[in-house]
């Protein structure tokens, strides 16, 4: 079930076009997303550079500057510590390449999803100690690994964390928290309690970024690779679905443009192997091409694989390892299609159709794309899911959450269950016994305050219009919004009884509706298309008017039913030409037909 609200504000929006120049739907948009003023409406339209903050806002980040420069300067050796999806991937990639372009003696280190699981573990601590390594540089993971870093310090590593997830906590008789992160020497998230930095949401490769840049400078030396590493943090930031606003905005928008024509040898293999070079790239090309072929290598090989396409110098070498994580992206998609219908048969079959939280276990689901298959069932269903398989010794898996619902709060409270456990307040990993399943299934599910309307999608739409409010000039001003994701979703509009004066079925598989739309007030007319839409459309016309009315209606025979629509403004290029398409996110008929 999806519910439909519209957006409020009490901003002058009339003003606000008049001075920056927009429609008033553009400015209602601006209003909407909290942004109220002259500097924050330029901040986020240009997405200036030099907007972005002082790193050394960073607690610990002068600390964590300081002792990697020292560590170049007497050639001790470093070990980059990173995880084994996108963001830990890039992290990892621009420290690596920082210190390998100061001569650094420098290793990477990516634990194996299967084998070690998620962040640090004492045997790898070992195994680094016996290399030889005097620092431990993490990225992505660290801030949760209390007993990981008490190691290092016994063995005489130093470490610096540079991370950002949740920083674990104590909380006293009055429920009063305390930050508790481990005794690194540098403890570099913005998550901590007494971190001033400005911004909360920078991913562990935004974070990177800002760390290389900075180091860079205290070396002395132009940022030379300032471009690339933007471009590999502006994919970290899309794929790891942090907030999509300022200083995240930043890095999107401008490493994205600058990624199109990267000088990166293994990122520019990857374009080209993918399909999308030549092309203006955007966050759909970073969210839901580049990435899964990353998260490929991490899922069914080694995250390593990834890290050495992104440092690779020699383009020949770049192709062929490019080829190959494609190759193992399209192993992944077959996989995850299985498993999907795996898990939705779990939930029949095991009853759990009322749980507000669905906790589903099975081991023929691949540990490796557990959180892919929890964000599909999220999505299908619209409640919390947890999906849980064989590990190697124990039960592991991955948790996606929806709004309203913080995931890693809730399974905080049961963290007695786990081996190992971390994350967001959307997402999170875990490891547990198998014989916990079934208490942490209970325990979530009694405590869930969920109400039916939280487990109601709701579609929040920016502004109602008629087709005479509707322009290519406002198609075009939208675009500047871009990137869209997570905070920052691509505006929506409603319009209410629209006539459907033609409906086409097209696309190479016919799943693809078509709408020639008539505004019944001016009788403006305005295609539209939902790339998504066709089995729902099918499913709404039977059940509300009958199998052979959805068949007439199909061939042609029939006028399709008047419709409220959601959609958002998109522009079709065709022949030179450009004109403005709907693209449908939502649709319901009319009582009359």
């Amino acid at each position: 079930m999806r519910v439909w609200k519209l957006k409020r504000n009490r901003a002058d929006t009339k003003k606000m076009s008049e001075v920056l120049g927009i429609s008033e739907i553009s400015a209602c948009v601006l209003a909407n997303r909290g942004i109220g003023t002259l500097h924050d409406a330029q901040k986020f339209l240009n997405c200036p550079i030099d907007e972005m903050y002082d790193g050394y806002l960073f607690k610990d980040m002068r600390k964590g500057i300081n002792l990697i420069a020292r560590a170049i300067s007497k050639k001790k050796k470093i070990a980059v510590y990173g995880d084994y999806d996108v963001d830990g991937v890039m992290s990892t990639v621009i420290l690596y390449k920082t210190l390998k372009y100061f001569d650094s003696d420098v290793l990477y280190y990516l634990p194996h999803r299967q084998k070690e699981g998620y962040g640090m573990n004492e045997k790898a601590v070992v195994e680094l100690k016996k290399k030889g390594v005097d620092v431990i540089l993490a990225c992505d993971n660290g801030i949760s690994a209390l007993n990981e870093i008490k190691k290092a310090n016994e063995l005489g590593i130093v470490s610096v964390i540079l991370d950002h997830h949740e920083v674990p906590y104590t909380e006293d008789s009055k429920n009063n928290r305390k930050d508790s992160p481990p005794e690194a020497f540098a403890v570099i998230d913005a998550k901590q309690s007494v971190c001033p930095y400005p911004f909360k949401n920078l991913c562990a490769a935004g974070m990177a970024y800002k760390f290389s840049k900075l180091l860079f400078e205290k070396m002395n030396m132009d940022f030379v690779l300032d471009d690339e590493f933007l471009s590999l943090a502006a994919i970290a930031t899309v794929c790891d679905i942090v907030d999509l606003k300022d200083e995240n905005r930043i890095i999107v928008k401008n490493g994205l443009e600058k990624a199109a024509n990267t000088s990166n040898p293994g990122l520019k293999a990857l374009i080209i192997q993918t399909g999308i070079s030549g092309r203006k790239l955007n966050e759909y090309h970073a969210g839901f091409v580049l990435g899964p072929c990353i998260n490929a290598t991490g899922r069914l090989e080694s995250a390593q694989l990834a890290v050495k396409l992104f440092a690779e110098t020699d383009s020949k070498n770049a192709d062929l390892t490019a080829s190959e994580l494609v190759r193992l992206n399209a192993e992944r998609k077959d996989m995850t299609a299985k498993a999907v219908e795996i898990a939705k048969k779990k939930i029949a079959e095991d009853g759990l159709e009322k749980d507000k939280v669905l906790v589903i276990y099975d081991k023929d689901i691949h540990e490796s794309i557990a959180g892919i298959v929890a964000g599909r069932i999220k999505d299908t269903y619209y409640r919390p899911v947890i999906i849980l398989t064989d590990g190697e010794t124990q039960a592991k898996g991955s948790a996606r959450s929806i709004e309203g619902y913080n995931i890693f709060e809730e399974l905080f409270k049961c963290r007695e269950l786990f081996e190992r456990f971390g994350g967001h307040p959307m997402a999170a990993g875990l490891t547990l016994k198998k014989e916990n399943i079934p208490i942490l299934r209970k325990r979530l599910n009694e405590s869930c305050n969920l109400t039916e309307s939280d487990m109601a999608e709701v579609i929040r739409i920016d502004a109602q219009l008629g087709f005479d409010d509707i322009s290519i000039k406002t198609a075009h001003e939208l675009e500047r919004f871009a990137p869209f994701g997570r905070m920052n979703p691509k505006p929506l509009f409603g319009s209410k009884n629209v006539a459907v004066s033609a409906l086409r079925v097209i696309g190479k598989n016919k799943n693809i509706l078509k709408f020639t739309f008539i505004d019944k007030k001016t009788s403006k007319i305005i295609d539209g298309i939902s790339f998504d839409g066709y089995d729902e459309y099918c499913e709404k016309v039977t059940h509300k008017y009958g199998a052979d009315i959805l068949e007439k209606i199909l061939n042609r025979q029939l006028s399709a039913p008047d419709m409220d629509i959601v959609y958002s403004l998109g522009i079709n290029r065709f022949n030179s030409r450009e004109t403005v398409q709907l693209e449908i996110k939502d649709f319901r008929f009319r009582e009359d037909f």
